[in-house]
């Protein structure tokens, strides 16, 4: 009783230590690999050569050259990387082992829980929260912004931004692009090489009967893996082969039991992969579907969009037209304008030529009259002076006749002068 007291106190004290996070912060052991794989270690940008066993730890960084593949033991997760891939281990606390990938395709087998820890996944567009145990796909593109989600089996939820989530369930799969979980219609091409590894790293680890694990300090390590003796129960001498026969019987009832749950789980895993098939060829069928349907709304839509830009191209001429119509009008009213106000300055230049001629006529007539009223003057005045000439003519010849009578009244007198005086005296 005290050898058991003492193994069950070790036991509580191996997953106590096993539930806290380890100084190291140690997350994944690298168990297998094939082809190149490099490791960037925290906080470093030198990429060196992977090595097979070795430990990843917070910030490390894993990618895997063209061709190769690798597998990680996350406690009882395995993590499987298909080609040309790079996945960091960005994070461990006691809720969450955070794991991001921001390029390529990545498997996730979850065989067990985690003790009250999650796996978070992040990509470009989104996380995925795993909360079950089961079979996980993820194939992010951060070309396109867009992630594949599918499921095989379990659950879990993709959370988006401003709280966008959705919840995906067994046999249910999504692509996503952007940020807010918004669902798109795509093809994607299968992965033969990759899925037929991961098949067959599934039969290796069932062959193993679920003893590979790997438990860093900071992931809970299941009981199984726990380096504590068990307990050594010593029975009496009488029943000591009684007891042995019972636990050669329960063992073999055991092994039994495990072969029939190992048939039960390949049975299944058919089943599954049956499922899965035909959840493919069921999708392949409505990517085809949707395909025809896009090829023809696209038609429908391009025929309309030339109508549209036909019906536009016409308003448009028809617009066009208008404007040279409304333009040709206009340059006609101003024309129109033009001529009526040339008309209206000829009109002016006529009124005002005929007004000046008048103004002339008028004064061509003031000139006339005044040149009678001169002539007339001038003919009175002639009129005047010949009165006066005849006038003064009358004078001069009254004059003269006077002048001349007295000549020959002064003639007469001299005569009579002479006659009364002598010869002598003449």
């Amino acid at each position: 009783m005290q050898h058991w007291l003492l193994g069950m106190a070790l036991l509580c004290a191996g997953v106590a230590a096993g539930a806290q996070p380890g100084p190291s912060g140690q997350i994944a052991r690298l168990n297998q690999q094939q082809g190149t794989v490099s490791v960037a270690l925290a906080g470093q940008d030198r990429w060196q050569a992977a090595r097979q066993g070795g430990t990843l730890s917070v910030g490390d960084r894993v990618w895997t050259d063209r061709n190769a593949r690798a597998e990680f033991y996350i406690g009882p997760v395995a993590l499987r990387l298909g080609s040309q891939t790079q996945v960091e281990f960005s994070g461990l606390d006691a809720n969450f082992v955070d794991i991001t990938t921001t390029q390529g395709e990545l498997q996730l087998r979850v065989r067990d829980g985690l003790a009250g820890q999650r796996l978070k996944i992040h990509t470009g567009n989104l996380h995925a929260v795993i909360t079950a145990p089961g079979e996980y796909r993820f194939a992010a593109d951060t070309a396109t912004s867009t992630t594949w989600v599918a499921v095989t089996s379990g659950q879990l939820t993709l959370y988006g931004k401003n709280g966008a989530s959705q919840l995906l369930t067994d046999r249910q799969q999504t692509t996503v692009s952007g940020r807010d979980l918004t669902a798109v219609a795509t093809t994607r091409v299968q992965n033969a090489g990759f899925d037929a590894w991961v098949a067959e790293r599934n039969r290796i680890e069932e062959r193993s009967s679920g003893t590979a694990r790997f438990g860093p300090p900071g992931v809970p390590v299941p009981s199984a893996v726990l380096a504590v003796p068990p307990p050594q129960v010593r029975y009496e001498p009488d029943y000591r082969a009684q007891q042995e026969q019972q636990l050669a019987w329960q063992r073999e009832q055991d092994w039994r039991q495990q072969q029939e749950q190992e048939e039960f789980r390949r049975q299944e895993d058919l089943r599954r992969e049956q499922e899965w098939r035909q959840q493919e060829d069921w999708r392949q069928q409505r990517e085809w579907q949707q395909r025809r349907d896009w090829r023809q709304q696209r038609a429908e839509q391009d025929r309309w969009q030339q109508q549209q830009q036909q019906q536009q191209a016409l308003r448009q001429q028809q617009e066009m037209q208008l404007r040279a119509a409304q333009a040709q009008a206009m340059q006609q009213q101003q024309l129109l304008q033009q001529q009526q106000r040339a008309a209206q300055q000829a009109a002016q230049a006529q009124q005002q030529q005929l007004q000046a001629r008048q103004q002339q006529e008028m004064q061509l007539r003031a000139l006339q009259m005044q040149q009678q009223v001169q002539a007339q003057q001038a003919a009175q005045q002639n009129a005047l002076r010949q009165a006066q000439e005849a006038q003064l003519r009358a004078i001069q010849q009254q004059q003269r006749g006077m002048a001349a009578t007295q000549q020959q009244q002064q003639g007469q007198s001299e005569d009579l002068k002479r006659l009364w005086t002598s010869p002598d005296s003449r």
